[in-house]
């Protein structure tokens, strides 16, 4: 039986590239919004949720506030923090509890290997440096 894995992400290109990468080894419940999220991860109790951080990562960090307190939850929470919002992996991981964060884009091999890492024992910290100087525009 494969384990449950839930995508939160609310832009489709970043939710449809994590899907593709995840269906083999996961069962993946793509949910297009923040708003009635912890609703259907109650429903679904899965193992994995994997929350994308945009530009306002405030409600993503409630987010995982909420499922990592939420008495019913036994899921690792990892965070996807695309354009390297996020000030700092650690910080975060201390103030909002989650099992992992991976900076930047992961291709199919990265996202699988960040999903199947996630412990909160041992925090995992994955991903790519901030690129510096005008790259910074192109991602």
């Amino acid at each position: 039986m494969r384990r449950g894995l839930i995508i939160v992400e609310p832009k489709a290109h970043r939710r449809l590239s994590l899907v593709a990468a995840l269906r083999d080894q996961y069962e993946v419940i793509p949910l297009m919004s923040l708003d009635g999220a912890l609703r259907q991860i109650r429903d679904h109790r899965p193992e994995i949720v994997l929350i994308g951080v945009g530009r306002r990562s405030g409600p993503c960090l409630r987010l995982c506030r909420q499922i990592k307190t939420d008495a019913g939850s036994q899921a690792y929470v990892g965070l996807i923090d695309w354009n390297h919002n996020l000030p700092t992996p650690e910080a975060t991981i201390k103030d909002c509890r989650c099992d992992g964060v991976f900076s930047g884009v992961p291709d199919d091999t990265a996202a699988c290997h960040f999903s199947d890492s996630l412990n909160p024992k041992t925090p995992t910290i994955q991903g790519v440096d901030k690129p510096k100087g005008l790259l910074r525009f192109l991602s």
